[in-house]
């Protein structure tokens, strides 16, 4: 006879692997599978290449502040699997983000990945909106880290009068990352002039004044 006790341990367990089943990346199969980068097949993640070396695991990329100078003032410097196959399967990677003073990573998302930021230089305004609305957000200064959930729409910008600069880390290999200001006003092809005015209660000169603004320099 199944009792209520044990419903509850069996609900508990598979609530627990369910979790660890959408936690992030799949779990490897083997010690490594180092990236495949030149194979033109397509998989969810990518093929293993048989001969590999230290060098799959190691990586220069973020060792030096990126540059600034553009519309946002900042960028990232991501250091996932394109960057270090060796990562393919492992579930984790990482990114510099370097900001000019007044600097933003605007609003974005990683479908993928929570993502956790530890200040190397300067100090930051940051923050993320949760599904009901509310908005969680701190300064932060040198030393200090802070987490954003996975899927959750976030930001980070610099208020300060000197650079600042973080090293993120991501439970997947490459956590994709979408703007929400790019997303709507600069994909290809652009979201319809109807639906944005709509969805933001404006008139079709200002969409399109900012999706001039947003549009890809040629």
């Amino acid at each position: 006879m199944v009792t209520f006790g044990k419903v509850l341990v069996i609900m508990a367990m598979l609530a627990i692997s369910l979790d660890k089943a959408s936690a992030g990346d799949p779990d490897m199969l083997q010690d490594v599978c180092v990236a495949d980068l030149t194979s033109g097949l397509t998989v969810n993640g990518y093929f293993c290449k048989k001969n590999f070396s230290e060098i799959d695991f190691s990586s220069m990329t973020i060792t030096n502040p990126g540059a600034t100078n553009n519309t946002f003032g900042s960028v990232v410097t991501g250091a996932n699997v394109m960057k270090v196959p060796g990562l393919n399967t492992l579930g984790v990677s990482m990114a510099r983000i370097d900001y000019a003073p007044g600097g933003i990573n605007p609003p974005h998302t990683h479908p993928r990945a929570t993502e956790m930021i530890f200040v190397l230089e300067g100090e930051l305004d940051v923050g993320f909106i949760t599904t009901s609305n509310v908005l969680i957000s701190k300064h932060i200064v040198k030393g200090e880290v802070f987490a954003f959930p996975r899927g959750l729409v976030h930001f980070q910008q610099n208020n300060g009068k000197v650079p600042a600069a973080v090293v993120a880390g991501f439970n997947s290999q490459l956590p994709g990352t979408q703007s929400i200001a790019t997303t709507l006003f600069a994909s290809t092809p652009t979201v319809p002039d109807h639906v944005l005015t709509k969805t933001f209660q404006v008139g079709t000169e200002q969409i399109e004044k900012i999706k001039s603004r947003l549009a890809p320099k040629k």
